[in-house]
């Protein structure tokens, strides 16, 4: 064009050509001109690109999608684009994805692998190699996961059986105190029994491996009994006849209520042995009863006995 103005701001109004503040103009608007220049104009374009699956806008000057990978300093990258590099950018609605290439390690049905792919997320990547899934199987990480360099994707097959079986169920224990029993006595008053029931049975297998079951249903089908047992309440009788429990016990078994002989056949403070604790009406094991209750044994074994009953230790009753 023919014109009289100095410098390109005039050339371009001169043009009636207008200008965005996004626009690039080569030279600069302020700068002069001279006969045979060339001014030239690249327009601003709001690109909405997507690399390995995650969308941003950004503005680019390039006229081309080759030029706007080097503006996004991609141009030089292994990648794989929606469009043809050569292919010019519209002002609006300008739009491409780029997948760059990465490696990652994929494990599924008992083998991993290297694999080095353009897919930019765990589903594509699935799709690529040609992997399915059923219902049940379980993708780490999630397949919607957008693929990093380096990544560990694994795929674990999830199958599902189920079975029946017939299962014991314990009598339930109801318990009830009883005053006339001393603290720790127990007594069968109704001897319940066991049931029984149909259970099935989910099993879950993970690659093969069993890692998890629950009971999806249950049938009674013989129901269970209660047992009903009374626990005494009665305090044990304090004294002891003015002997000196304690030094004997101090002597038999240090003290220590719960101690078992060597060759375990003597128990708890006063070194019981199991026959002679049930002749003076304890149940269990001796080294199993309170202190208190070993003591009211060790007494109706004296009353009964005498100090004898302790060859060794017997004196110290009385000291």
């Amino acid at each position: 064009m023919h014109t009289h103005a100095d410098d390109v701001a005039g050339v371009l109004d001169a043009a009636d050509v207008k200008v965005g503040e996004r626009d690039e103009v080569i030279p600069a608007v302020d700068a002069e001109v001279r006969k045979g220049d060339t001014i030239e104009i690249d327009r601003a374009r709001k690109l909405k690109v997507t690399i390995d699956g995650t969308t941003r806008e950004v503005w680019v000057t390039a006229p081309t999608v080759d030029e706007a990978l080097n503006e996004l300093s991609m141009g030089r990258r292994d990648v794989k684009i929606s469009a043809s590099r050569r292919s010019r950018l519209p002002l609006v609605n300008a739009a491409f994805s780029v997948n760059t290439q990465k490696q990652v390690t994929l494990k599924a049905d008992g083998k991993t692998a290297t694999a080095t792919t353009y897919a930019a997320t765990v589903d594509e990547l699935l799709d690529e190699k040609g992997l399915t899934l059923d219902a049940d199987d379980r993708v780490i990480p999630a397949v919607t996961t957008v693929l990093a360099a380096g990544q560990q994707v694994t795929i674990q097959r999830i199958t599902t059986k189920t079975a029946a079986k017939t299962v014991k169920i314990a009598a339930p224990v109801q318990t009830r105190s009883d005053s006339s029993m001393f603290t720790g006595e127990k007594r069968v008053v109704t001897q319940g029994r066991s049931g029984t029931e149909r259970r099935v049975i989910q099993y879950v297998y993970t690659d093969g491996k069993l890692t998890g079951q629950q009971v999806v249903s249950k049938t009674v089908l013989t129901a269970a009994k209660t047992t009903v047992v009374a626990k005494g309440t009665k305090a044990y009788p304090t004294g002891g006849n003015g002997l000196n429990w304690a030094a004997l016990a101090q002597c038999e078994s240090g003290g220590r209520v719960s101690v078992v002989s060597a060759g375990g056949t003597y128990h708890g403070l006063y070194q019981f042995s199991v026959s002679t604790w049930r002749r003076v009406g304890g149940t269990g094991l001796p080294s199993q009863a309170s202190a208190a209750e070993q003591t009211y044994r060790a007494i109706k074994l004296y009353n009964a006995a005498g100090a004898g009953q302790w060859p060794v230790c017997g004196s110290r009753l009385f000291s």
